[in-house]
């Protein structure tokens, strides 16, 4: 029985890329491993090519697995990914020792790949993946949803669009039948995930098509959660944001990734709005809301000719809009993206400089929020213990997405994987906040 090796960088959308290639090879009657202790016939690098730090990440994971092969550990090296769909002929020339390459579009031919020595198609992908598509789920209580791929919107910095293709949905057929087995499997969470959700289904004729998938998975039965991501702020409706305060299942969380303040920058980004319109869009879903939402975006610092003026006007707007959660990147100058063509005049000192500001000043406000929140009573889904502590149990409420926001500690009281447990909140940190079962 074949052995294979998988490594996944990047984003969810990747995660659940690799998961459906590991189904694959699965059902062809290969076997996983989840180290290199022993030798193994196909080592495979699920590669990241969005942002320079995740390309250097990607390359340095290749040659890692390239020296194990000269070693005799690996048969056959493997890539596949955003980094192969962006450099696939500097990668062929590069990196002699990679065996096989496979592209967005040939996710779930890889087996063919391997076993019949076949050639990889490289074009703009129209791959997306179904209900019926195998998948290795590796998460134990939660699961992404892909409910759409690509994107159609032409943001100066952003390579995606180039990489994965314009926006191609699933039916919410396709998606309700997916999340219904996993539902019944017994995941606790269902995180829907794309490049841009609040344009689901428009290429599929849909109008507000995001406010029907959330009506529809609402429906189904089961003791779950909903958590949407990736809203694009010039989207959001009114109706999208009643349907989902009005949706029992999906968690009053909005992420919109917002990347600026300054009219000036984000007309140059090629985005919508500016943080007036942004600082509106705040009161609003709060309003509608009822101020019971957590909000999250992501910002860039360091974007070609953003002043020490704009700059400060970013961090005002931080300060004012008060997110629960932030994320902040370096701008990166990516070739064969529209802003490649401005000059990146802002020294890597100073990106890494205003990014430590905009975290210091964010901070301070995740800690003010948290002291709101002792003694509330929450709703959490554990998910074992701590990898800090070993010794307290953690979980997360339905305003903390997995993997980019803080978590919920537990020092008092027992729960099982996957268990929804009402928590009373006693201590709060910068991030995360402490409590005990009730």
């Amino acid at each position: 029985m074949p052995k294979f090796f998988f490594i996944t960088l990047g984003c969810p959308k990747n995660t659940v890329d690799s998961e459906v290639m590991a189904g694959c090879l699965i059902e062809r009657g290969m076997e996983p491993v989840l180290n290199l202790d022993d030798y193994v016939d196909y080592a495979i690098v699920n590669t990241c090519g969005f942002i320079l730090p995740a390309k250097e990440e990607s390359i340095d994971r290749i040659l890692e697995l390239a020296e194990f092969k000269k070693k005799g550990r690996i048969g056959k090296l493997v890539v596949a990914g955003c980094l192969v769909q962006r450099y696939i002929k500097d990668l062929r020339k590069e990196i002699p020792e990679i065996d096989y390459f496979v592209s967005l579009d040939d996710i779930e031919n890889i087996v063919d790949i391997l076993e019949k020595n076949r050639e990889s198609h490289f074009k703009m992908p129209q791959y997306i993946y179904s209900e019926k598509s195998p998948r290795v789920l590796q998460n134990t209580v939660y699961q992404y949803v892909k409910i759409s791929e690509g994107c159609n919107h032409t943001c100066s910095f952003c390579a995606i669009p180039g990489i994965r293709g314009k926006l191609r949905s699933r039916t919410i057929d396709s998606i309700s039948k997916e999340v219904k087995n996993l539902v019944s499997s017994g995941y606790k969470e269902i995180i829907l995930i794309s490049q841009d959700s609040t344009m689901y289904g428009a290429d599929i004729g849909m109008k507000d098509g995001l406010s029907a998938l959330i009506e529809n998975l609402n429906k189904i039965n089961g003791d779950f959660w909903i958590r949407v991501m990736y809203l694009y702020p010039g989207e959001i409706t009114d109706r999208l944001l009643k349907v989902m305060r009005d949706s029992e299942k999906v968690c009053n969380y909005i992420d919109i990734p917002l990347q600026h303040s300054s009219k000036r920058i984000l007309k140059s980004m090629k985005r919508p709005g500016d943080g007036n319109e942004y600082l509106k869009l705040v009161e609003r879903i709060r309003e509608i809301f009822n101020n019971e939402v957590f909000l999250r975006t992501s910002l860039i610092v360091g974007y070609p000719d953003e002043s020490y003026k704009e700059f400060n006007e970013l961090k005002k707007f931080v300060i004012e809009a008060e997110f629960n959660h932030l994320g902040v990147f370096e701008y990166s100058h990516e070739d064969a993206t529209p802003a490649f063509k401005l000059t990146d005049n802002v020294t890597e000192d100073t990106k890494k400089k205003r990014l430590n500001e905009i975290m210091e000043i964010q901070k301070e406000i995740s800690y003010n929020i948290n002291k709101q929140m002792v003694g509330s009573e929450l709703e959490v889904v554990i998910e074992g213990y701590s990898e800090e502590t070993d010794l307290l149990l953690k979980g997360r409420h339905r305003g903390q997405a997995p993997e980019v926001d803080g978590v919920t500690l537990i020092n008092d009281g027992f729960a099982n994987v996957g268990d929804i447990k009402m928590v009373l909140i006693e201590t709060a940190m910068p991030y995360d906040i402490v409590g005990k079962i009730l």
